[in-house]
């Protein structure tokens, strides 16, 4: 019976589009499922869509009630997504310190493909640790990451602009600056979300 509930919701939410249809029918499922990763599983559902529309009082809600789940026994996949996923809440909110804590700490364990690809969600790192973060924690979990660096070139100018700044290389740091501030213009979804 919940399969098909939950069918049903993937149908509102991916076929119609209709998220307010969609988001009443994922908590019905939410309600027949037993089990902390499961219900974890429906709520991230929710929160895509709540992300979307930016509703923060059912963000707020959702990712409190994830909290609870993840203290019920929640698998550790869905502990390092629900970080993730408060990080970009964290951002809408603009309590950016947060924020980059929370994703410098799922680097390595990063899994929410759902909400952005690895590449998006390495640009949003570095951005935020080099507004936030202190020069030790800069250097050891951005500048020599290799999770970073394995990324990073594939984004024009991001080691340039992470480099530069760690050295005080503020020429080089400005310039860098100035392209990716061209890229975030351009690209549709950082445009959108930035």
């Amino acid at each position: 019976m919940r399969d098909t509930i939950l069918d049903k919701a993937e149908f509102y939410k991916y076929e119609i589009l209709n998220y307010t249809e969609a988001e009443k029918v994922f908590r019905e499922a939410y309600g027949m499922t037993g089990g902390a990763s499961r219900k974890m599983e429906i709520l991230f559902e929710i929160l895509l869509m709540n992300l979307e529309k930016e509703n923060l009082p059912a963000i707020t809600k959702d990712i409190a009630e994830c909290k609870k789940l993840v203290e019920d026994g929640a698998d550790w996949d869905k502990k390092n997504k629900l970080k993730i996923f408060e990080g970009v809440y964290c951002i809408l909110i603009r309590e950016f310190k947060k924020a980059a804590d929370l994703l410098i700490s799922s680097i390595a364990t990063f899994t929410a493909v759902e909400l952005m690809s690895f590449k998006e969600f390495v640009f949003y790192t570095v951005i935020l640790a080099l507004l936030t973060q202190d020069r030790k924690t800069i250097k050891e979990h951005i500048v020599h990451s290799p999770d970073i660096l394995a990324v990073n070139r594939d984004i024009p100018y991001l080691k340039v602009f992470s480099e530069s700044f760690y050295n005080c290389d503020y020429k080089s740091f400005f310039q860098a600056f100035v392209e990716i501030c061209g890229q975030v213009k351009d690209d549709k979804y950082l445009k959108d979300h930035a």
